[in-house]
């Protein structure tokens, strides 16, 4: 069966009936307008394509082993990333059970196991027939091949420069990045080279095989020459999870991209924001927990963003303000744009994971 090209933005109705209904991967295709001198924000919802699609057959006692049904046969530790000649880092995603829609990077596969990183408590949520896929991580070389469209020059500052934010701390994967504003982790650009160029870090070290995560969060700075960046990926036909830490101490910003491969409205974030609990609403017209909405409809350096809104629950009324409080239920939030979720301190340390179902799939 031939593969379904999805272009994003173009009959959003139609496609999400499309989607539906396939029967093979759905690929999307995004473009980004990143305008000269001015900030651009770009979420990464999709994927790169499954290499293994399956259903667990059990945990292997005493370890973290996720042991498929069936006779898949992977040669060993064909999931694990070998510089030079193994270029791909591979993650494990439930598409259904308790954990549907979280993922595990793998560190180690044997014919018919694949050993991931995981904690106790969420192990024992794994059970027997839950479906899952094992998919390659983006990496900046995938994601943005040859630059990806991005102003590629021999420095970073005369390039278009990739800042990535994310709500933990890379260094040691368990520490999340504690308060608001916070700075970028990381920053990248394309250095175009005589004879080789390669994606770079700020201090000039090649970094094209570096992981990005599912659910990355950029935000492009661009110098005074425009650029227009493609990609294309698969539409993940399963929820997408999110996790969100809350500190005791502080104020919390998480970023994460708009989580629907096609276009949506606020009102469709009730379930995995509202109905969680995990977003705080408020009862009059002061909002506690914020979201600030980037749908890059503004130019120029340090946009603010193009929606912020507050959920009121007052008497029978559930609706989404913004400042002014005025409903925004139905405002649209573009795919492929960002999201800040600013949580008010409860005083209460909490790691929770939001499942957000596009409407595509219900």
């Amino acid at each position: 069966m031939k593969k379904l090209i999805l272009f994003v933005g173009v009959c959003v109705g139609i496609l999400s009936a499309q989607i539906a209904n396939a029967e093979s991967p759905v690929w999307g295709t995004y473009k980004v307008e990143c305008p000269a001198n001015s900030d651009t924000y770009i979420g990464i919802t999709t994927t790169r394509a499954p290499v293994f699609t399956g259903k667990v057959q059990s945990v292997q006692s005493g370890t973290t082993n996720i042991v498929a049904q069936g006779e898949p046969n992977w040669s060993a530790n064909q999931f694990v990333y070998v510089a030079g000649s193994q270029t791909n880092h591979y993650y494990l995603k439930f598409t259904s059970g308790e954990l549907e829609g979280a993922w595990y990077d793998i560190k180690s596969n044997g014919a018919y196991f694949a050993e991931i990183e995981i904690g106790s408590a969420e192990l024992a949520k794994v059970k027997a027939n839950d479906t899952f896929q094992i998919i390659p991580h983006w990496t900046l070389a995938t994601l943005f091949p040859n630059g990806g469209g991005f102003v590629s020059a021999s420095s970073m500052s005369n390039s278009s420069t990739l800042w990535k934010y994310t709500s933990w701390s890379e260094t040691n994967g368990v520490e999340y990045t504690i308060g608001t504003d916070n700075a970028f982790k990381k920053s990248y650009y394309y250095r175009k080279g005589a004879s080789k160029s390669a994606w770079c870090n700020a201090a000039g070290k090649v970094v094209s095989d570096e992981v990005i995560e599912p659910n990355a969060f950029f935000l492009v700075v661009q110098p005074s020459t425009p650029s227009t960046v493609c990609y294309s990926s698969v539409v993940p036909m399963s929820p997408t999870s999110i996790d969100v830490y809350v500190s005791a101490d502080s104020d919390q910003d998480i970023y994460f991209p708009v989580p629907s491969a096609v276009d949506m409205t606020v009102a469709d974030l009730n379930e995995a924001l509202i109905d969680s609990k995990i977003f705080t609403s408020s009862e009059s017209s002061q909002g506690i927990d914020w979201l600030l909405i980037y749908n890059n409809k503004k130019t120029g350096r340090d946009v603010p963003a193009d929606l912020i809104c507050y959920h009121r629950s007052k008497n029978s009324r559930q609706q989404w303000c913004n400042i002014g409080g005025s409903n925004v239920n139905t405002s649209t939030l573009k795919a492929g744009g960002a999201i800040i979720f600013q949580k008010k301190t409860t005083g209460e340390e909490r790691i929770a994971r939001i499942v957000f179902k596009p409407n595509y799939i219900k």
